[in-house]
């Protein structure tokens, strides 16, 4: 067993952390990013436009500034210039995202100790305005990451692809982007898809991407698929459940198909990665963040073979396994 590097200094710091995820979520929601992500601003300015306290203001810029997400020239502050284009509308914007980080933060602060202590976490049925932020939320931070998966997959040869809980058809929109022959069939929940399906509607992908209802642990998958997605779904599931998404993705491939999971890494003990072990808890007694040995081995169980990992970025990984041909 190795011993910890944190020292009291630096757990000092850590627990501050609740400071900094606040600052940043309601910068986002009070409009101070998307100001400085727009132009240069003194913090008398940005007040003056948005309304705010000028004190505050202030203190929040310093730490932004601090944390890295603004730069400071004499009392000016901006955007930081890799960061800028992320809180400008666009497909590039994760401000929607920053709400619901903010609602998540309630909900781990209000939950988590009782669930700790064997209470039921509860789940609360969504307002319909919860519901659309969680859905711009999915769509600031779902669709960036299906343009860098689809940039990463090797999509020659493929022409029909499945996605098992594809929402809002992120994935989908973005791998037939990447490969004009593919076409491909979206499944999720059919409240979901009659959302999705009007979002559809001037896309240029009407003719390519076919949505449809149903659970996907009950409903008929089709066959003869080149690749069957399953991305940010197995961590919600519990081991069964996961297991046999994986077998029913399999049953659908053509040989020489591929299954590809995308999910969250996570060391193979589970305890050193650090969003990870977070996102863990996140999924409550539901789910869990899946270890590579574990999610090959349901492939493994599934007649898969030819395994593959690719890692982007620190948290995120492609898993594949192919049907034999």
């Amino acid at each position: 067993m190795s011993d910890s590097v944190l020292d009291l200094d630096g757990f000092q710091r850590l627990l501050w952390g609740f400071a900094s995820h606040r600052v940043v979520t309601v910068a986002g929601r009070t409009g101070i990013l998307r100001l400085l992500a727009e132009r240069p601003v003194t913090s008398a300015t940005a007040a003056s436009e948005l309304g705010l306290d000028p004190l505050a203001t202030g203190k929040v810029l310093r730490a932004l500034t601090a944390l890295g997400i603004a730069d400071a020239d004499g009392d000016h502050y901006r955007a930081a210039r890799h960061l800028a284009p992320h809180f400008l509308p666009g497909n590039l914007d994760v401000v929607p995202f920053l709400e619901h980080s903010h609602a998540m933060y309630e909900s781990w602060g209000a939950t988590l100790e009782p669930w700790l202590r064997g209470e039921a976490w509860p789940v609360a049925q969504r307002t319909p305005e919860e519901t659309a932020c969680f859905g711009a939320a999915m769509r600031a931070m779902g669709a960036q990451m299906a343009r860098r998966v689809a940039a990463t997959l090797e999509l020659e040869g493929v022409r029909r692809m499945l996605d098992i809980g594809g929402g809002w058809g992120h994935f989908a929109k973005a791998l037939c982007a990447a490969n004009p022959q593919l076409s491909a069939v979206v499944l999720d929940r059919p409240a979901v898809v009659e959302r999705a399906s009007v979002e559809l509607e001037g896309s240029g992908f009407e003719s390519r991407i076919e949505f449809f209802g149903g659970d996907y642990l009950e409903a008929a998958y089709g066959s003869a698929f080149d690749l069957v997605l399953l991305a940010n779904i197995l961590h919600q599931e519990t081991a069964d459940r996961a297991r046999e998404l994986v077998r029913r993705a399999a049953e659908a491939l053509a040989p020489g198909g591929r299954v590809v999971v995308v999910d969250f890494a996570i060391d193979d003990e589970q305890r050193r990665h650090l969003l990870g072990a977070l996102f863990a808890i996140n999924m409550r007694s539901f789910g869990d963040t899946w270890t590579e040995p574990v999610i090959r081995g349901w492939m493994e169980d599934a007649g898969l073979a030819s395994f593959k990992r690719t890692d982007f970025g620190p948290d995120r990984w492609i898993l594949t396994g192919m049907r034999p041909a």
